[in-house]
């Protein structure tokens, strides 16, 4: 394949009408080199860096539109230079479109900061498109109304960028046709820039880039030139010109502004690719006159979400790597630090769960009829699981308790019909001491708790009364 090689030309024009210019371009034959610089006319070889085309419209009045559309063209010259154009930037279409579009971010930032320190400048903004031709590619981003257009002889004429307009937006809701767009009164109202408002630049590319054919002109330039004569006028003047001297193009395009009432100014930057292109074919613009006709096929609509994304996770992939990981670490950390359970607890999960999933007892028959024949069984039950559990408190309660007498052990005498609180206490305590065969015995240690004999004789005459 033949080396891609190209003519360049720029020019911009007060106009008719303005007396001063607030338009600024800047035109760059090999980004490999510096300062950037170029020659009218003169063919040049395409190199890895590539070649840039810039155009600014300045807004604002006085000198303040002047100012804006400079301070983007000088940002747009400090960015693309050979030392910031490395291989993380030219990787993929992706990275390259995020280049330049950061350089209009920037460019928008610095604008703003001006007019904080130069009051008299506030009010000021600019439009700005830039086409970067790299391997043969056409790359544009821009913000605002400023265009790019593709002539090819066999083609014709095709605006390649939207205009980020009121008109534009009119004509996407098909309240507008192209046609009746350009008579609109409020043409000139534009929905994007980069100026001093709160509002931070938002600038757009194209859906794909452009790969160039021979004889494609590549054509920047402001709405002192669209905005002046219809796209059906310029290419007419284009295709009159035919493949002559750019130079003599650019006279003849800012006469076409003049006859159109000059009343903007014009600025214009052209790029011809001379060979090392490919073959032109028509239907690649296809798709761009139905987007700017305010429609696209909903095949296109889906890719241009999915190239949206796209960007998207190219531009904050590590910002969302990140966050992601650090979420995970927080989980994580989280659950390490969550208190475990005893597993004594767990065990006494485990039992409740099994006792619950047991299955209650069936039921005898007649046992719901008389309950009363059950109550033995389950107080002989509880007796024999109380033994146990009441030996040792028992065992204590003999070891202090204190020695007791015989008016103790037989009671006070009755006062009343009642029996006193006491005798009832005694019989208790002699009932307990009763063996199996409910004799008492009885010691003469005072310290014993047993019954004697004479004792328990007394016993039985008081129980006979």
């Amino acid at each position: 394949m033949s080396a891609f090689r190209f003519k360049l030309a720029a020019r911009t024009d007060v106009g008719l009408v303005r007396t001063n210019n607030e338009d600024n371009f800047q035109v760059a034959a090999d980004l490999g080199s510096t300062p950037m610089q170029w020659v009218n006319d003169q063919p040049c070889e395409l190199g890895p860096r590539g070649t840039l085309l810039v155009v600014a419209d300045g807004m604002g009045g006085m000198n303040a539109g002047e100012v804006a559309s400079e301070i983007a063209v000088a940002t747009v010259r400090e960015w693309f230079t050979p030392q910031r154009i490395n291989d993380a930037v030219l990787r993929d279409r992706f990275s390259i479109e995020r280049f330049m579009n950061d350089a209009i971010v920037e460019a928008d930032e610095r604008i703003k900061r001006t007019a904080q320190q130069q009051p008299e400048t506030r009010g000021m903004g600019t439009t700005l498109v830039i086409a970067w031709i790299l391997d043969g590619k056409l790359y544009v981003s821009w913000c605002g109304d400023s265009r790019a257009y593709i002539y090819n002889p066999q083609a014709g004429l095709h605006q390649v960028t939207k205009d980020h307009s009121y008109v534009q937006q009119l004509v996407d809701r098909g309240a507008l046709t192209r046609e009746e767009a350009f008579d609109f009164p409020d043409s000139n109202i534009i929905t994007r820039s980069l100026s001093d408002s709160p509002m931070k630049a938002k600038p757009e590319s194209l859906f794909k880039p452009f790969e160039l054919a021979d004889g494609d002109l590549v054509m920047l330039c402001t709405d002192g030139l669209c905005g002046m004569i219809r796209d059906g006028e310029t290419e007419r003047i284009i295709r009159q010109t035919g493949e002559g001297s750019l130079d003599r193009l650019l006279d003849a395009l800012v006469q076409g502004a003049y006859s159109g009432g000059g009343s903007d100014n014009v600025t214009i930057c052209l790029c011809r690719v001379l060979s090392g292109g490919i073959p032109c074919d028509p239907s690649v613009y296809e798709e761009t006159e139905r987007r700017l006709n305010g429609g696209g096929s909903p095949l296109q609509r889906s890719m241009d979400t999915l190239q949206a994304g796209a960007r998207f996770w190219h531009k904050w992939r590590l910002s969302i790597i990140a966050a992601a990981a650090l979420v995970v670490i927080a989980l994580i950390a989280a659950i390490s630090f969550l208190p475990s359970r005893p597993e004594s607890a767990t065990k006494q999960d485990g039992e409740a769960e099994t006792i619950a999933e047991t299955p209650e007892a069936e039921t005898q028959p007649g046992a719901e009829e008389n309950p009363t024949e059950n109550a033995p069984a389950l107080t002989e039950q509880n007796s024999k699981e109380s033994q146990t559990t009441d030996q040792t408190p028992k065992q204590n309660a003999n070891e202090t308790k204190k020695p007791r007498t015989l008016i103790d052990i037989l009671g006070r005498p009755k006062d009343s019909e009642g029996e006193s609180t006491n005798q009832g206490g005694t019989t208790q305590d002699v009932s307990e001491r009763a063996g199996e065969n409910g004799e008492l015995s009885l010691s003469d240690d005072p310290n014993d708790d047993t019954v004697t004999e004479a004792e328990q004789g007394k016993i039985g005459n008081e129980k006979n009364k």
